[in-house]
């Protein structure tokens, strides 16, 4: 169990224990609990044969359990999964085994498990909104991830990870003065690694030199105009939301219905994104 800030990098950890473990050569598979409405999320995880339900592909669909055989599956934001998920996923976990929606074959499967979450488990147990037998049979080894601001020494690897991801996209070479490496690993970072990669991104898009100055990163960081850089599973969300707040005509309680969740998940995504243009 990974258990972080939002934006601490929880995914990269988790891909690293994977990357460097003897199921290096097996699939990685991720997925966003919180992204996926809930009966879309039993058949995304565990399949189902043709006919299983209206809509079905006629040739069925492997789950990403199935999928991820022999390799890792990274289930991020577990907190957000249904209790009824919760079940099935607690019966995968003991019996090492997945039964397809609509069919009674059971299906073996080897797979590490790791899960993710940025919310206090303990707190939502109390409120019998997450397992506590799951969550004993995830909670083997938690592990705890810092935030940027007490992993100060990450912060230059990181700048130089994205000025080369960046480049490949801009051709820019960008080098930061000393001063300013320095200001980066001294400022708070509210928002992680995400906000730094952001901050990075824009330095690469607007700078008009090569070489960056302590005062253009604290003109930057100061302006209101700053917008955190969203994953691809992100932006497909914050589609999702607006074209279904769109067809609800703002009612958030019809836009939750029509994505299949529950209003107050809606609320916190809409939260979570910034979405205030409804």
């Amino acid at each position: 169990m990974l258990v972080g800030e939002t934006g601490t990098g929880k995914e990269i950890f988790a891909q690293s224990i994977h990357n460097n473990s003897k199921r290096c050569n097996g699939p990685w598979v991720v997925v966003n609990c919180a992204a996926l409405p809930e009966n879309i999320l039993e058949s995304e995880l565990f399949g189902y044969v043709g006919g299983a339900f209206t809509g079905a592909n006629k040739d069925g669909k492997p789950g990403l359990f199935e999928v991820a055989h022999g390799g890792t599956i990274f289930l991020d934001e577990i907190a957000e999964m249904d209790y009824v998920n919760q079940g099935r996923l607690l019966r995968v976990l003991q019996e090492k085994t997945v039964v397809r929606l609509g069919s009674y074959k059971v299906l073996p499967i080897d797979v590490r498990v790791i899960a993710a979450t940025n919310k206090d488990l303990d707190l939502l147990i109390r409120e019998n909104k997450f397992r506590i037998d799951l969550y004993y049979r995830l909670n083997v080894l938690c592990l705890n991830i810092m935030p940027l601001r007490e992993r100060k020494e990450d912060i230059k690897l990181f700048i130089g990870k994205f000025l080369r991801e960046f480049y490949n996209i801009s051709g820019r070479t960008l080098r930061l003065t000393n001063d300013t490496i320095k200001f980066l690993e001294e400022y708070n970072w509210p928002g992680n690694i995400r906000e730094l990669k952001n901050l990075v991104q824009r330095i690469t898009v607007t700078a008009k030199v090569d070489t960056i100055t302590c005062e253009m990163i604290k003109e930057i960081l100061h302006s209101k105009e700053t917008i955190p850089v969203l994953s691809t599973r992100e932006n497909r969300q914050v589609k999702e939301i607006r074209e279904a707040l769109k067809e609800a005509k703002g009612n958030c309680t019809a836009a939750a219905r029509i994505l299949g969740i529950h209003r107050m998940t809606l609320h916190r995504r809409i939260k979570k994104l910034n979405i205030d243009d409804y």
